[in-house]
């Protein structure tokens, strides 16, 4: 009984190692068969596009195909980058001619005929000269910021007329003023200045087609175009004299003068758009700026003294708020020198309202509080050329 058992345990020993390797059989070849495959068919080979442009790396190893597309990469940063300054500084030399609101009131009369021969038009300053300055960075993809200061110098105009002791100033300042009247001569001088102080933030938009031409990647044409929405706040000052002097009655002459000085601040918000295309050594530029005012006009005028009348008036003051607009507009062409730097040369506008202009303020009353108001509805208005440089980096 016992062989009997034993011989039956070892059947199924048998049958049971049989079983197990002919499925491990099974498994190695069923695994062997995508290679066998892949050994007995040849992948099929591409056929190329007679119409595509030929890859320009082709056969570069792997590592110099690398330091190439950086290369590439690099010189698109370079070239296409638009625009590729991240900050700019420009000086501009302003040369302006001015034009104002001062009226054509008579400041002297031949005392013979009774006609003017001066009146405010004979003020008329010449061209001014100033500068600007500019300083602006990009800080983010589609924001920058930017400040700038303006000043417009020697504005300064003048008359002057002559007669036989025949001249006299309007009435009855002109007959209360002994050298205001049967003057010998009489000079006139008018002179001011401008500055103006604006901080703006913009927005700005820029686009290009570019890539260098050897690269693979595209092909270069600097040609970037941006435009910029601005905002921000401004400040103006205007500042003023005007003098009248007279000689008159003595020997020799003694003089007495009517001075005015005048100033107009000007605070407020200020909106403007700017435009600038560049390509090549070439770039032009433009921009308009606009700005609702608050102002604050102030006058103040010396003792007039007769030589022989005396003192007429006395040191006198005078001030007054309200709002003003100030207008701007610019457009200037930029040849390249180098990729930083460039020339500028351009033409400007510039309107400024509600400003106490100086000889606006002479009053030839002499009645109580004769001096003590303010005339603040004046404007001027100023045209003229740019020229200077600019840095981009």
């Amino acid at each position: 009984m016992r062989r009997i058992l034993f011989l039956c345990s070892v059947v199924v020993a048998v049958m049971v190692a049989a079983a197990a390797s002919q499925a491990l059989a099974k498994d190695i070849f069923v695994a062997q068969i995508p290679a066998i495959e892949d050994s007995a068919v040849p992948a099929p080979t591409p056929t190329p596009d007679p119409t595509a442009e030929p890859d320009p790396f082709a056969g570069i190893p792997a590592p110099e195909q690398q330091l190439a597309d950086e290369a590439c990469l690099a010189e698109i940063r370079q070239c296409c980058c638009c625009p590729n300054w991240t900050h700019y500084a420009i000086f501009d030399v302003l040369f302006l001619q001015r034009n104002n609101q001062i009226g054509n009131a008579p400041l002297v009369y031949n005392a013979d005929t009774r006609l003017p021969v001066m009146t405010g038009q004979d003020l008329y300053p010449s061209t001014g000269t100033g500068i600007r300055l500019f300083y602006g960075r990009l800080f983010t993809e589609n924001l920058g910021w930017e400040i700038g200061y303006t000043g417009i110098y020697g504005m300064f105009g003048d008359a002057t007329v002559s007669g036989p002791a025949n001249l006299e100033l309007p009435t009855p300042l002109g007959l209360a003023v002994n050298n205001f009247n049967d003057a010998d001569s009489v000079r006139a001088t008018y002179a001011s200045t401008l500055n103006i102080f604006e901080a703006n933030m913009f927005c700005y938009d820029c686009c290009q087609d570019c890539g260098p031409n050897w690269c693979g990647l595209t092909r270069c044409k600097p040609n970037c175009h941006c435009i910029d929405w601005l905002g921000g706040f401004i400040w103006a000052g205007l500042n003023e004299q005007a003098s009248m002097s007279a000689l008159c009655c003595s020997n020799p002459p003694q003089e007495a003068n009517y001075t005015v000085r005048t100033a107009t601040n000007y605070f407020g918000a200020q909106i403007g758009m700017r435009g600038r295309r560049e390509w090549q050594r070439w770039a032009v530029e433009g921009w308009w700026k606009t700005a609702l005012c608050g102002t604050n006009a102030f006058q103040s005028s010396d003792p007039i003294v007769g030589s022989i009348s005396g003192q007429e008036r006395g040191a006198l003051s005078a001030s007054d708020t309200g709002v003003g607009f100030i207008g701007m507009i610019n457009a200037t062409a930029i040849y390249k020198l180098t990729q930083h730097w460039g020339l500028r040369l351009g033409y400007n506008f510039y309107w400024l309202t509600n400003a106490a202009l100086a000889p606006s303020q002479w009053d030839f009353q002499t009645a109580q509080g004769a001096g003590t108001g303010i005339n603040d509805n004046g404007g001027l208005f100023l045209q003229g050329v740019n020229i200077g440089t600019e840095y981009r980096w």
